[in-house]
């Protein structure tokens, strides 16, 4: 049985005891294949029919067939439909189509500015592009077909976009920079914008300052929340803009929190757990941040205070932590459902490591064992890798050029970097600021882009 008839049938809802069902959002066709496929396990997906197969597989819960419909549209991204594709992905939670998307308007820039739906290109991707792109024709191209019109030259947005993205007239496109953030448990941060230069600078502290505060990266730098000030557990919420230099205030959190988790997912910030002075916590809460609003979420099935969490598939993964114990539970929060279940528990606890989501799949890297492990979530299956070479306890991990990088942590202040295709980890040279107890450690955002503008025929 599907897992949403499962809960429609068994849970009491309104069409447990109706006798008929009517799915109105599900076509005649579509229908028709869907009952075909759940009979036969067979279903033929085309170019036709993918998006409405993908819009009743992600609300049906047919895990296995989104499976299949997402490795279909992976094959058929081209130049004429990836920013279509792109949005697609976002609004069902595909996130491999959505980086593959991503990697076709990279390369085939210049092809997709021809195409019709370059108008569809949203204003993240358009900033994105615009950033990662090195060729000035190109980025002007785009602004000319996608700001510059004259509907949206009286579009505030319109005109920020363009601002931001002249802000240094006549200059050519900077080198690309690889930069990163670190942060210790005692609220001491650091800036490393050259990592070829491997020179560190602290970054300013938060207003309010703390330790055992969580943060986690942001699309804008970094967020930080809650932790213990004068051993008092704090609501305080803050965001660093890394092009600014600055803090921002955000909305306090509804409960005061320490030793807590947090993850910042498609425009809203989530934090799990923590302990209020007594007891580990259970409470899930997300902050919107374009409207900055608090909302609570369900509660975990158990308090947990330092759990790792990543993100796959639009589905938060809250993995492992402490509770008069450390734990290898993992428990998934559907965020589209509003739902929690349980998945299989690591094949070891990894007390004090970190997880990451790399190509769709959980990671879960150092601690007092060294582990790496990985989970794929469709399967729901974990497999043992090759653990690190140095020890990393109390240490935050991240992908970073396109490897999983784990830093520095209690008696060490080596950086090291895996590589998922080898299965093998290299230490960098780039060292930490420090040795001890880090809390988080992001890539900064990279800088505006700077293009000169001349009239190219495009």
């Amino acid at each position: 049985m599907s897992e949403y008839f499962r809960r429609m049938f068994l849970v009491d809802m309104v069409e447990s005891g109706a006798q008929e069902v009517s799915m109105d959002a599900i076509s005649l066709n579509t229908g028709e294949l869907l009952v075909h496929y759940m009979y036969t396990g067979h279903i033929e997906i085309t170019t036709q029919n993918a998006q409405d197969l993908l819009e009743a597989s992600d609300m049906l819960l047919l895990s296995a067939l989104k499976q299949e419909i997402e490795e279909f549209l992976r094959r058929h991204i081209d130049s004429g439909n990836c920013i279509s594709m792109m949005n697609l992905a976002r609004l069902y939670g595909t996130e491999a189509v959505l980086r593959d998307a991503r990697k076709f308007l990279s390369e085939l820039a210049k092809e997709v500015i021809a195409t019709e739906e370059i108008h569809l290109l949203q204003e993240e991707d358009l900033i994105e592009t615009l950033q990662a792109n090195s060729s000035q024709e190109n980025n002007f191209c785009f602004l000319q077909n996608t700001v510059m019109d004259e509907k949206l030259m009286h579009n505030t947005s319109g005109v920020r976009l363009i601002q931001q993205a002249m802000q240094s007239p006549r200059s050519t496109y900077p080198p690309q920079q690889q930069a990163l953030a670190v942060g210790d448990r005692d609220g001491d941060m650091w800036l490393c914008s050259d990592t070829n230069n491997a020179h560190w600078q602290p970054i300013q502290k938060p207003p309010t300052e703390c330790w055992h505060y969580s943060a986690c990266a942001s699309p804008g730098g970094i967020v930080v929340s809650g932790g213990l000030c004068n051993n008092i557990r704090q609501r305080d919420c803050y965001s660093y803009d890394a092009c600014d230099a600055q803090w921002n205030t955000l909305p306090p959190m509804s409960h005061a929190r320490a030793s807590h988790s947090s993850i910042h997912h498609n425009h809203h910030l989530y934090i799990v757990g923590g302990q209020d002075g007594q007891d580990s916590l259970n409470s899930v809460e997300t902050l919107d941040m374009n409207t900055l609003q608090w909302s609570h979420l369900p509660p975990l099935p158990v308090g947990i205070q330092l759990c790792y969490l990543a993100i796959v598939s639009n589905s938060l993964f809250v993995l492992g932590g402490c509770n008069r114990g450390w734990s290898a539970d993992v428990h998934e929060f559907n965020i589209t459902q509003q739902t929690w279940r349980s998945r299989s528990p690591m094949p070891e606890r990894g007390d004090g490591g970190a997880a990451v989501q790399f190509d769709g799949h959980v990671f879960v890297v150092g601690g007092t064992t060294g582990t790496c492990m990985r989970c794929d979530p469709r399967s729901n299956q974990w497999q043992s890798l090759h653990r690190l070479k140095f020890n990393h306890i109390w240490r935050p991990s991240l992908v970073w050029d396109g490897n999983i990088v784990i830093c520095g942590g209690r008696n060490n202040d080596t950086i090291e970097s895996y590589s998922p295709i080898t299965d093998e980890w290299v230490a960098l040279s780039l060292k930490m600021p420090m040795i001890g107890f880090m809390t988080f450690a992001v890539p900064p955002p990279p800088a505006p882009a700077y293009i000169s503008i001349w009239l190219y025929n495009c």
